[in-house]
């Protein structure tokens, strides 16, 4: 009897992850951030940014990012460009401020709760040491 419930249990178990493997987000290993059209960068060294959004996906909540997402838009993504594209560095809401605002939804700002948290910890907080990589 205990074995058929062991059997029981260990297939239920797996329809279970299987049916949340089918409703899991396709999510990618890179993404490349680009600055909006008409959008002049403040430093001519600065381009487009290779980001590894699977390794940032695996460590936080979609929602940590993504913090426009609800119920009526579950897992329709926006690219961040589509809300943050104001050319004003000092617009909170701009191109310029989602990256680098003090507020941890932020690169630099998550990237530097991390730190205070365990100053031993690797995320980059200086420019081209870390988005931007000079050529």
């Amino acid at each position: 009897m205990k074995g058929r419930v062991r059997v029981l249990a260990a297939a239920v178990a797996c329809l279970l992850l299987s049916a949340g493997a089918l409703y899991a987000y396709d999510v990618p290993k890179e993404i490349v951030i680009k600055r909006p059209e008409g959008n002049p960068p403040l430093a001519d060294w600065v381009g487009s940014v290779k980001f590894p959004h699977g390794f940032h996906a695996v460590k936080n909540a979609c929602e940590h990012c993504h913090h426009k997402e609800s119920a009526k838009n579950l897992g329709e993504f926006l690219a961040c460009t589509q809300c943050h594209k104001g050319a004003d560095p000092n617009d909170n809401t701009g191109f310029y401020r989602a990256w680098h605002n003090d507020a941890t939804h932020s690169c630099l700002g998550c990237h530097r709760k991390v730190r205070l948290a365990n100053p031993k910890a690797l995320p980059p907080l200086s420019c081209t040491d870390g988005c931007h990589k000079k050529k």
